[in-house]
């Protein structure tokens, strides 16, 4: 999301940002994990100094029910010169959803709900018509939503970021989801859905009888994390939140309307606590927070059937997969990301590691310290080192037939980013023997031939291992590689594109932004026959309606031509934002 600065900071000082690199310690215990503190703490100073960040970071280490390193680094506002410290307010972004399951979860310990409850038994307004391209959707239910398997469109997130807090976000939502299409039946697919996940404020409020804030609030008392709130006016955050940074500028001020989608802001100190209470079975600090069946049921995957998530395990919104800890047992995790600020949580189950990474700024590699920390501290407590992702079995090239090579050619829809390209799509073309298809990093040649074992690999290499096929009705691309597979993109027939469409092609402008940031423009083209929207590629369904073409977090979406009073002129509107065709080419 492009954003409007308020300001720019001057570059700090290389020296200056090294002498700020290290904020206060927490009052912590003596521990074992001398090795991990000094390698990571000359790890992050690294990190910061190469990434050129202005912000800062912070870091808690946890084993069991002690935090065994707490540790803060550079800026909590740096145009004030004030460094982050371990008490230091970041938000924490979409680690926000593992409160709100936790919060849903009690109520169905407390027999005020059944996660198989319909959306509607708690909101009793909501509808949404049925998928574009399906038969039917289903029924959305609260479990669907826990899971990101209820169709509900994911980034309707006009209004999300504002100057002021907006307490009708959700009865917004509810209003424009009336006339919005679920993107796939429920239980499709995982699709990743911040306006599922916002419903269920309305949900916990209802269900409960209390507020969204008050609920919370006694969730965070229960849990001991006195320095955390859904709201950044809160007198026991206000003071200390951290102000955040994007390419060296400061990000403005804003409220997150999302309450239980990224809007809870707290320290690494009170973070450790959550850490604490998975530990602890569902204990908290000072008193009950989850029966330990329940809390067992939230972090066993939920979509072992689900043919097209391929390795994405999901449980009750935590994310239980990570190839990269294969070598460790059971996992649980969750990442976030707002504007200028970042956020990991990773817990290792079978030996009661966690840790959290709270950074206010974008440029900070916050994913790969978190994961750095939590390696080094596991081969400190256990002994156990990191292993190398599986090798495949051997598999030895093997010549197709071209017409088989030929059937595969044609355009294909990511599904997740496979590049760092904003080009959506790449087109597969047979040569001799042979697949090829332009990388749209570097414009070099991708070229993969067959194998034994029916998937296809570049020569001499089974690094990274390519297989089409049909899955639950939908020709697509899935990648093997890092000891993991996953959906990569969709075959994409580019149907004939209506003549109204085409007299709609140019610039468009958003009429309805209502955020602190900028909601951007668009450009609706033809290329290589196909009719896209951004970096969309559309499925026209009639003169003013398409959808999303692939598999991912946007697909399925629909974009709707609108005529807008009182003159009539037509907009476009996509995933809650109206664009009007610019006046200028």
């Amino acid at each position: 999301m492009m954003m409007r600065p308020t300001r720019t900071l001057l570059l700090l000082p290389f020296v200056a940002l090294l002498a700020a690199c290290s904020g206060g310690d927490a009052d912590t215990p003596k521990t074992p994990y001398a090795n991990t503190i000094t390698q990571m703490t000359a790890f992050i100073q690294k990190e910061l100094a190469d990434s050129g960040a202005t912000g800062g970071i912070s870091i808690a280490l946890v084993d069991d029910q002690t935090v065994v390193w707490a540790k803060s680094f550079g800026y909590a506002d740096a145009g004030a010169g004030i460094l982050a410290t371990p008490d230091t307010v970041y938000r924490i972004c979409s680690v926000t959803k593992t409160f709100t399951g936790t919060m849903i979860m009690q109520l169905s310990d407390r027999g005020l709900l059944d996660i198989g409850d319909p959306l509607t038994r708690f909101i009793p307004t909501f509808s949404i018509q049925p998928p574009l391209g399906f038969a039917e959707g289903g029924p959305v239910t609260i479990r669907s939503i826990l899971t990101h398997h209820s169709g509900i469109p994911g980034d309707i997130d006009n209004g999300l970021f504002t100057a002021e807090p907006d307490p009708d976000f959700n009865t917004k939502l509810v209003t424009y989801l009336q006339g919005e299409y679920l993107t796939y039946p429920t239980n499709f697919i995982w699709a990743y859905s911040n306006s599922a996940i916002s419903l269920l404020a309305t949900v916990i409020s209802n269900a409960s009888g209390e507020s969204f804030q008050t609920y919370s609030d006694q969730l965070f008392q229960t849990l001991g994390m006195d320095h955390t709130s859904v709201s950044i006016d809160s007198p026991n955050v206000a003071t200390n939140l951290a102000k955040g940074y994007q390419a060296g500028l400061e990000v403005p001020r804003f409220y997150n309307n999302g309450s239980t989608t990224g809007a809870i802001v707290s320290t690494i100190q009170d973070m450790a606590k959550f850490i604490k209470m998975v530990n602890a079975g569902g204990e908290g600090e000072r008193g009950h927070v989850l029966k330990p069946e329940t809390l067992e049921m939230m972090l066993t995957p939920q979509n072992g059937g689900i043919s097209l998530d391929f390795d994405t395990r999901i449980g009750f919104i935590w994310y239980l997969n990570d190839a990269g800890f294969a070598y460790a047992g059971r996992v649980c995790h969750h990442a976030g990301e707002n504007p200028g600020f970042r956020s990991h949580l990773e817990i290792l189950r079978d030996h009661h590691l966690g840790v959290v990474v709270l950074a206010n700024d974008v440029q900070i590699p916050y994913e790969e310290i978190a994961k750095q920390a939590l390696k080094l501290a596991l081969q400190e407590k256990t002994g156990l080192t990191p292993t190398p992702f599986p090798e495949p079995p051997y598999s030895p090239a093997v010549e197709w037939d071209q017409a088989r090579l030929d059937a595969l050619q044609g355009v294909y829809v990511f599904s997740r980013t496979l590049y760092a390209s904003p080009v959506p799509f790449i087109r597969v073309q047979s040569v001799p023997g042979a697949l090829e298809w332009t990388n749209p990093d570097d414009g070099t040649t991708i070229h993969i031939v067959p194998k034994a074992n029916g998937w296809l690999s570049a020569p001499g290499s089974q690094a990274r291992e390519y297989e089409f096929s049909e899955i639950s009705g939908r020709n697509v691309m899935i990648w093997h590689g890092k000891g993991q597979s996953l959906l990569a993109a969709e075959y994409y027939t580019p149907p004939a594109i209506p003549a109204a469409w085409k007299s709609r092609l140019g610039t468009y402008e958003a009429t309805n932004c209502q955020s602190v940031f900028s909601c951007g423009t668009g450009s609706l083209f033809v290329a290589e026959g196909m009719l896209g929207f951004d970096i969309n590629v559309l499925v026209p369904v009639s003169d003013t309606l398409a959808y999303i073409c692939g598999l991912g977090r946007k697909g399925g979406s629909s974009v709707q031509i609108l005529s807008v009073p009182p003159d009539g002129h037509e907009e476009l509107q996509l995933l809650g934002i109206r664009y009007r065709k610019s006046a200028n080419p």
